[in-house]
């Protein structure tokens, strides 16, 4: 609830400005939100760290490989990055921009994935080839 609070108490002002500047002062307006935008991700650092450290506990109480938390917790990251840069370059009018940022976004991700598909895919092959 306190995070909650804290990023009403961050963005609902910093819209209100970014709203009444977006006439006369486009580029303030979007400096605003790329400063709100950061400022909500720092109040969220704390809480993603402790779903971190849960998904890790969780993971090592399972006996899941330490790949598997590590890319879910990338691609997480990535998602939420790309969605703030996405949605920043559309409020600013750029919507090929906002369109490449996913796309790139959407790279990294199945980038970030690559050892958990490699590992699968060698164990598909091991099936294949052992049956």
């Amino acid at each position: 609830m306190d995070l909650l609070v804290k990023t009403a108490a961050v963005c609902v002002p910093a819209a209100l400005i970014a709203g009444v500047l977006r006439r006369d002062s486009p580029a303030m307006s979007l400096l605003i939100a790329l400063a709100a935008g950061c400022a909500v991700i720092f109040t969220c650092l704390s809480a993603l760290s402790e779903l971190a450290s849960f998904v890790n506990e969780v993971s090592e109480a399972a006996g899941i490989s330490g790949t598997v938390p590590a890319v879910l917790l990338k691609t997480v990251g990535i998602a939420l990055i790309t969605r703030l840069a996405a949605d920043l370059c559309r409020d600013a009018g750029l919507t090929t921009a906002g369109s490449a940022a996913e796309l790139a976004g959407s790279a990294a991700s199945l980038y970030a994935a690559l050892p958990l598909m490699r590992g699968v895919f060698r164990i598909m092959r091991e099936l294949v080839w052992t049956s």
